[in-house]
């Protein structure tokens, strides 16, 4: 920061005007400006280059004997130099004043934030075990410092200046964390080891076709509720939720076959994810228009002073832009959710349609095998009605059957009784009985000839 000008000025009136040489410097701790006011001999080129150069490198240079200084407060409403004195660079003088009272309350800025940076000191240095609350108190104070330097309301060698000391109260949590750190990988390992034997189990299930998922699906989720609250790792807790996530992508899959395991679900689980971002982007817009409303009404107080009101307007200024900021993000989650939000309606809409497809399609598979099962009733019922038929006309077959062997035995009776007989009644009634033997189904005829017979048997006798 420039803290010291060097430039000509004159005084007197126009018929006498004396040459001075004017040196100023700032002191923004204190919010003084000093003045070294030379004239005469001792106002000469050779001491202007010695000022120029090494007195405002800050080096030391002997001030000749006859000068005369002054000291005021800095102030937008007053002249750096006496109203006696004309400067030759009035515009010049000017900026500068206007560049020293943004040192001055980038200096109380800085020094807000050392008197803050010691308050963290006292207590980083009084711990005796690690706090995750101090060390999270550590990286807002560093955000704030980063915010204001690239703001650059804080000089370069300001921030340097808090940046080492930071470092070295980090450097310190470290120590304190790593002896935790140690203690609690033995316990995520612990953790890690109990959830990995239940999901080798689910895992063991997925290899088999006949479990059942609603009860493996149900498991995933209370397994799934309790790694959430689980003290793991970073390392661990990746490969734990990749292969819970994994399990229920197959789980998913071996519940619907033929649907699409993961495009809706993935939508799903990022639009619910992205609306818990906008609800916390929302309520961390909310509080910072509650300390816009603050700071500006401490703006407007009486009690305030002008460098206050100063420093909270500034301060005023970082949040509105800070809000602004956080405000088109939130533009743009919006923006991504009515996406996301249309891409789902569209994997809905193709997953409905697939559905219904393949209900028309069962339901025509159910229509051709119940048409398919009535067929093959009514050809059985066909078969049956044919085989009644037959066993109806077999007993017909057997009575003229009978019939014939009746007669038969009738004839033969007839034959042994009449032994006796000539030849030729014996041969016409074995013809008789051959031809009634070999056409069975001619009953009545055939027994009409018998009875014939018969009576020319008895005429015989």
């Amino acid at each position: 920061m420039k803290t010291k000008l060097v430039l000509w000025g004159t005084k007197g009136s126009e018929e006498e005007t004396t040459k001075v040489l004017i040196a100023l410097e700032l002191k923004p701790e204190d919010n003084r400006v000093y003045s070294w006011f030379f004239e005469g001999e001792s106002a000469t080129e050779e001491f202007s280059k010695q000022l120029v150069g090494p007195w405002r490198k800050g080096e030391a240079v002997a001030f000749p004997e006859n000068y005369s200084q002054a000291d005021d407060d800095l102030s937008p409403n007053k002249s750096l130099i006496p109203e006696n004195i004309t400067p030759e660079k009035e515009e010049l003088l000017k900026r500068t004043q206007t560049e020293w009272l943004f040192i001055v309350l980038s200096t109380r800025l800085f020094k807000n934030y050392e008197n803050e940076l010691n308050d963290l000191q006292e207590k980083v240095y009084a711990l005796d075990k690690y706090s995750k609350q101090l060390w999270a108190d550590m990286k807002e104070f560093w955000a704030k410092v980063q915010t204001q330097s690239r703001e650059q309301n804080l000089s370069k060698e300001h921030t340097n200046n808090l940046r080492d000391r930071t470092n070295e109260l980090f450097a310190q949590l470290k120590k304190l964390r790593a002896v935790e750190d140690e203690a609690f990988e033995k316990e995520a390992k612990g953790n890690y080891d109990k959830i990995d034997v239940e999901l080798k189990e689910v895992e063991a299930k997925l290899e088999q076709n006949d479990a059942n998922w609603y009860q493996v699906f149900d498991k995933l989720k209370n397994l799934q509720r309790s790694f959430k609250d689980t003290r793991l790792t970073r390392a661990l807790r990746s490969e734990l939720w990749e292969r819970i996530d994994n399990a229920f992508k197959a789980v998913k899959a071996k519940r619907s076959p033929g649907g699409s395991p993961s495009g809706g679900d993935r939508l799903s689980r990022r639009i619910d994810g992205l609306k818990g971002a906008i609800n916390k982007m929302e309520e961390s817009i909310k509080r910072d228009e509650k300390e816009l409303s603050f700071q500006t009404k401490r703006i407007n107080s009486r009690n305030a002073n002008q460098l206050e009101t100063q420093l909270r307007e500034v301060r005023a200024k970082l949040i509105q832009e800070r809000i602004d900021s956080k405000r088109s993000k939130l533009d743009d989650m919006y923006k991504t959710m009515k996406d996301l939000s249309a891409k789902l309606e569209k994997i809905e809409e193709r997953e409905r349609a697939r559905k219904e497809k393949e209900a028309a399609e069962q339901k025509k598979k159910e229509e051709a095998e119940a048409a398919r099962k009535k067929q093959e009733e009514e050809k059985a019922e066909a078969e049956a009605n044919t085989e009644a038929v037959a066993e109806e006309q077999e007993p017909e077959t057997t009575v003229v059957s009978e019939v014939v062997e009746e007669k038969a035995e009738e004839t033969t009776e007839a034959v042994t009784e009449e032994q006796a007989l000539e030849t030729p009644v014996s041969e016409v009634v074995e013809e008789k009985v051959e031809e009634t033997t070999e056409q069975p189904v001619e009953k009545i005829t055939e027994t009409e000839e018998t009875s014939g017979t018969e009576q020319a048997l008895e005429e015989d006798k």
